[in-house]
C-alpha cells in the first residue's frame, strides 16, 4: 500500500464508518492524523479504537460547509504540525428518497456537504499545501457508485456525488498549475457494511427488516468478488493514494467495489450464470 511515515494527514468525517477506517488506516501506516467531525461521541470512539491498537490521532470539530471551520482548522494544523501532505475529504451525505418526493432542501442539503465542502477542502488544501517543500501533496474525494451509475431512490444523490468526481478530476488539473505538484483523485465505494452481510440501520430503516435481508442477498449475488465491502477496503486505498507509491497518479477515479462496476455477475441478458 506504500508507507505515510512522517506525513500529515487531515481526514474529514472521521467519527464513523469509512471515515474512522480511514483514520486507523492512515495512523497504521505512519501518519500523523487529525480528524475532524461534528459528532465528540463518534470521535471519543474513533480515539478508543485507536488506543486499542496503540495508536492515537487528534481530533478537531469541524463542520466542513463552514468557512470559518475550515480556516481554523487549517491555522490550527499549519500552527502545531507545520505543514500538510494529505487531505481526505471523507464527510458525506445521503438521502435515498424516490425522485418524486425528493425536495430542493434535499438537493441543497447533499450538494452542501458533497460538493461545496470539498470545494472548500480542495481551496484550504491548496493553500496550505503550497508551502510544502516542491509544493506537493495528495487530496482524496471520497465518491460513491451513484456518480458513474444510477439507481433508485438516489437521484439527488447522484448529482452531489457526480460533483464529488468531477471536482477532483478538475482540481487535479489545477494541482499542477502555478508550480504545484499536488495530486487529486477520488474514490468510489461499492456498498459497505462493517458486519459482514447484517443489514445496516440505514437499509432497514429504506427497505424494511426483511426487505433489508433481502437487498443485501440480492447485492451479494450481483458482486463477483462474493462479498460486501467493508470500510477497511476503502482505507488501504487511501493509503496508497496518500502515499509516494502513487506519485505518477492523479485526476484517477479508484474504483473499490469488488467488481460490481464491470457489470452484473448473477445474471446476463436477465439468464443466470451457469458454472
Amino acid at each position: 500500500m506504500g508507507t505515510l511515515d512522517g506525513k500529515i494527514a487531515l481526514v474529514t468525517g472521521g467519527t464513523s464508518g469509512l471515515g474512522r477506517a480511514t483514520v486507523l488506516a492512515m495512523a497504521a501506516a505512519g501518519a500523523t492524523v487529525i480528524f475532524t467531525g461534528r459528532n465528540s461521541a463518534g470521535a471519543d470512539e474513533t480515539r478508543a479504537r485507536l488506543n486499542a491498537i496503540q495508536l492515537s490521532a487528534r481530533f478537531l470539530s469541524h463542520d466542513v460547509t463552514k468557512v470559518d471551520d475550515w480556516s481554523r482548522v487549517m491555522t490550527d494544523i499549519e500552527r502545531r504540525e507545520g505543514r500538510l501532505d494529505v487531505l481526505v475529504n471523507n464527510s458525506g451525505v445521503s438521502r435515498l428518497r424516490p425522485v418524486e418526493t425528493l425536495t430542493r432542501d434535499d438537493l441543497d442539503f447533499l450538494t452542501s456537504v458533497n460538493v461545496f465542502g470539498m470545494f472548500l477542502g480542495i481551496k484550504f488544501g491548496f493553500a496550505l499545501m503550497e508551502r510544502n517543500p516542491g509544493k506537493r501533496g495528495s487530496i482524496i474525494n471520497i465518491s460513491a457508485l451513484n456518480a458513474l451509475r444510477g439507481s433508485p431512490n438516489s437521484t439527488a444523490y447522484a448529482i452531489a456525488k457526480g460533483g464529488s468526481t468531477n471536482l477532483a478530476r478538475a482540481a487535479a488539473l489545477e494541482g499542477r498549475t502555478d508550480g504545484r505538484a499536488i495530486r487529486v483523485n477520488a474514490v468510489h465505494p461499492g456498498i459497505l457494511f462493517e458486519e459482514g452481510d447484517k443489514p445496516s440501520p440505514g437499509a432497514i430503516a429504506l427497505y424494511g427488516e426483511e426487505g433489508a435481508k433481502e437487498f443485501v442477498r440480492r447485492n451479494i449475488e450481483t458482486i463477483p468478488l462474493g462479498r460486501l465491502g467493508h470500510p477497511r477496503d476503502i482505507g488501504a486505498a487511501i493509503v496508497f493514494l496518500s502515499s509516494d507509491a502513487s506519485e505518477n497518479v492523479t485526476g484517477a477515479e479508484v474504483i473499490v467495489d469488488g467488481g460490481r462496476s464491470a457489470g452484473e455477475f448473477a445474471t446476463h441478458h436477465g439468464v443466470r450464470s451457469q458454472k
